[in-house]
């Protein structure tokens, strides 16, 4: 219980040692590829156990911001993405990958990335939620006007499903084990959870990188570059977010910002069953680095917007 009370205390830490560990030990890597999805469904069941559900309701009521941000996630940036990218004079492989990025929903540990940092954990994991079962309805049309040469293909029907497992378990798992708990002993052990959560964090970061040390040693230029590629698209991907919903209080516009910088890489891996290319399947490794790294760059920045 110690080792998971110092996890929750060094998140911000904990989470970039993680991708490093990935890398310099692919063995690990390699042997902790399966925990890859019970590391997602632990994740957001731990992140919802920490939340207070009677804003779910409030948020829906209020339904606006949360419209306007599942519109930025799923339309707004991978046209924007699409159409800077082509300007940019950027070549066909990498468009592709960044629209894939663009057009994703947040990961599923937003919240908790939202919760490291003091942010609206709600807001965040409502947001995830909706965008994610929102994604069928868009990435279908935006793949069928924008690469009709790329050969993409989303089989609806396996996917609503993916999604429905992915999202309604630990929705399942949550409302159970708050009933079993109970919400005081809940509130008590919230160190305990918050340390569960990044030490799953943590396991999905190393499994995550799975196959990259190998192609760092053989492709170091490719590599390099789409490592490059995906801080940039980070960093515009946050701060874009941040400049859009800055009047609605730095709050929001802080969690709209980290739901916009760290996108599900890996759904939109599964959901296009490889036809979006090898080089698609080394981004997504390579642009957890950044993802992981958010939190600790963001709380400088935070303390001073908030000074």
């Amino acid at each position: 219980m110690s080792l998971l009370a110092f996890l929750s205390r060094q998140a911000r830490w904990a989470l970039p040692a993680g991708v490093f560990v990935g890398i310099l030990f692919p063995r690990l890597a390699e042997l902790l590829r399966p925990l890859l999805t019970p590391a997602v469904i632990g994740t957001l069941t731990g992140a919802l156990l920490r939340l207070d559900w009677s804003r779910f309701a409030d948020l829906g009521r209020r339904p606006l911001l949360p419209a306007a941000l599942a519109i930025w996630q799923l339309l707004l940036s991978p046209l924007l993405v699409w159409f800077g990218s082509a300007a940019a004079g950027l070549p066909p492989d990498l468009r592709l990958v960044l629209l894939l990025q663009a057009a994703a929903p947040p990961i599923g540990s937003a919240a908790v990335f939202a919760l490291i940092l003091g942010l609206d954990g709600v807001l965040a994991a409502l947001a995830t939620v909706t965008s994610t079962l929102l994604l069928p309805l868009t990435l279908t049309p935006l793949v069928a006007l924008l690469l009709p040469q790329a050969g993409l293909q989303v089989d609806l029907l396996p996917f609503f499903l993916r999604v429905t497992l992915l999202v309604g378990v630990p929705f399942l798992l949550a409302a159970a084990l708050r009933r079993l708990i109970g919400l005081e002993r809940l509130r008590r052990g919230d160190a305990l959870l918050g340390g569960t959560n990044v030490l799953l964090l943590v396991v999905f970061a190393i499994a995550v990188m799975d196959g990259v040390t190998e192609r760092l040693f053989h492709e170091p230029a490719l590599i390099g570059t789409l490592f490059l590629v995906a801080c940039v698209a980070a960093v515009l991907l946050h701060l874009s977010a941040y400049l859009l919903f800055r009047r609605a209080g730095t709050k929001f516009a802080y969690t709209a910002a980290v739901l916009s910088g760290n996108r599900n890489m890996g759904l939109m891996l599964v959901i296009t069953a490889g036809t979006a290319g090898e080089v698609f399947s080394l981004y997504v490794g390579l642009a957890q680095i950044p993802m992981y790294f958010a939190p600790l760059l963001l709380t400088p920045l935070l303390k001073l917007s908030r000074a």
